[in-house]
């Protein structure tokens, strides 16, 4: 009978470890854990769950790290994990019956990539599991692969449905900061010497997570045009330089780009989810619908199916389902509209089951009724960073103004910095004739944030109510000064001078 072992490098992972031997200690017969200087609690843990321990001294490089740990391997079979990762429990069966036998042949394992910070989780397929042949190496002080000394053997690669849960990208900007700087190093050193198209794209990728932008777009296109990069790889490089772009209001550009990856990679959810927001920001709202319900559909047949990309951008259906619903309630399209609230509807059955409260309180919200107290803390409850925008667009049409403006306090204290939120509160307040108050709010998002050009434009509409026309100037220097590289900003502006000059003395 074969014999399997776990192979890991660790260094102060006691936060980690324990979870991850817990997973496997049913699935494997030995386990090498290569130490690399933990001064925390790491190597107790792993002797806790019988691992072998072995001290490596480290010298900025994964892969040297790597290959000693199994060198350490007396299995039959090798596979590796690091400590942020769990072996699946349903994987288990698989993994003992793929290593029953003796195969010259490596097996890709889906690795599941969770990401809370920015909500769009992924899976890539790699080589995890191989037999125990030393022509197997690991090349690349960082981000290290096996595939140069699979092909040089001409080891066969093979999918498996062996899933390995990964949280390490579940943490902080600044701990995902830190991990990046730390990266960034070895990979300059690296292609400094070895111009490889993988650690360009490695290389863009982890300047776009340091927000350095010129940077992250000069690897990602050194990369995206290399073809003998994947071409999965390749159409992931321009759909983040579109994203950059699109994040950069440069939208004749990043529309460029993201056709570019939806060319290269017609599989991809992430791909269309963002063109659908580029034809969006084009008010091409036909076109914004059509994308995201590709999106939606792609998305939900990735999740459901084993899918053949090397990396795949998962979606939350939940964030698509809202925007479906915003695009087709803006565009008056009310198919669309009916197909996302049945969806939403399916998504929380599913996961609350059929006495759902999200779903009765959707209910009261799809149809601009007033809450009761209880419903409105579960609409409260239910709001976050995805659907926001949905919710804003619907409470600004519901008739009942008083409870809406109650809501949109509470949403206040619930997203402090959010611009949108105190657009809402402002619009409300000025129906109320609080146009003061509004004033104020909208004041102080020009001084926190001067990203939004439309808090400008409301402001104006404000001080003209109150009379405030002396205000006014400063505020239209301001968005000719911060929106100059913006077309469709500076013709709104032109169109705005023209129409004060005729209600106002203000001398623009």
């Amino acid at each position: 009978m074969s014999k399997i072992s776990l192979c890991m490098i660790i260094k102060n992972e006691e936060k980690y470890l324990s979870e991850c031997l817990e997973s496997v200690k049913n699935a494997v017969d030995e386990i090498i854990v290569v130490d690399t200087g933990s001064t925390d609690n790491s190597i107790d843990i792993a002797k806790n769950y019988g691992a072998k321990i072995f001290q490596f001294e480290w010298i900025n490089d994964f892969s040297a790290a790597r290959n000693y740990s199994i060198e350490q391997a007396t299995g039959d079979w090798i596979l590796y994990l690091d400590a942020d990762e769990r072996l699946d429990s349903s994987s288990i069966t698989e993994l003992k019956r793929l290593t029953s036998t003796k195969q010259k042949v490596v097996y890709n394992c889906v690795v599941r990539n969770i990401d809370s910070t920015y909500g769009h989780d992924n899976s890539n397929r790699y080589p995890r599991l191989f037999p125990n042949n030393e022509g197997i190496k690991f090349e690349g002080k960082v981000h290290e692969q096996i595939s140069n000394s699979l092909i040089e053997n001409e080891i066969e690669i093979k999918n498996s449905s062996i899933l390995i849960i990964h949280i390490g990208y579940n943490i902080s900007t600044e701990e995902k900061r830190k991990k990046a700087e730390r990266n960034l190093a070895l990979l300059l050193q690296e292609y400094s010497t070895n111009k490889s198209p993988y650690i360009a794209y490695q290389l863009g990728l982890t300047y776009q997570i340091l927000n350095d932008y010129d940077n992250a777009i000069n690897y990602l296109k050194i990369a995206g045009e290399n073809i003998k990069l994947e071409r999965n790889l390749r159409a992931i490089c321009y759909t983040q330089m579109a994203f950059i772009l699109h994040q950069s209001h440069k939208v004749q550009e990043a529309e460029k780009n993201i056709l570019l990856a939806t060319k290269l990679d017609e599989r991809q959810p992430y791909s269309y989810y963002l063109a659908s927001k580029i034809s969006l920001r084009k008010n091409e709202l036909t076109l914004a619908e059509e994308k995201c319900k590709r999106a939606y559909l792609l998305n939900q047949d990735q999740l459901l199916k084993e899918f053949n990309q090397t990396q795949v951008i998962h979606l939350d259906p939940e964030e698509v389902i809202f925007y479906g619903l915003t695009l087709a309630l803006q565009n008056r399209n009310t198919p669309n509209y009916q197909f996302y609230q049945k969806e939403l509807y399916q998504l929380y059955t599913s996961r609350d089951g059929k006495n759902s409260l999200r779903a009765s309180a959707m209910q009261k919200v799809f149809l601009n009724s007033s809450f009761t107290i209880d419903e409105a803390d579960t609409i409260i409850n239910m709001i976050n960073n995805s659907n926001i925008n949905f919710f804003i667009f619907m409470f600004g049409n519901n008739p009942y103004k008083q409870q809406i403006l109650l809501l949109a306090e509470k949403l206040l204290k619930k997203f402090p910095e959010s611009v949108d939120v105190k657009k809402l509160l402002a619009k409300l307040l000025d129906e109320f004739g609080r146009v003061d108050e509004a004033i104020k709010i909208l004041e102080s998002v020009i001084v926190e944030d001067q990203k939004d050009p439309s808090i400008y434009f409301y402001l104006i509409t404000y001080y003209l109510k109150q009379g405030s026309q002396d205000k006014i100037k400063p505020v239209v220097q301001k968005l000719e000064k911060n929106f100059s590289n913006i077309p469709e900003v500076m013709s709104r502006v032109r169109t705005l001078k023209r129409k004060l000059l005729m209600l106002t003395t203000v001398p623009l």
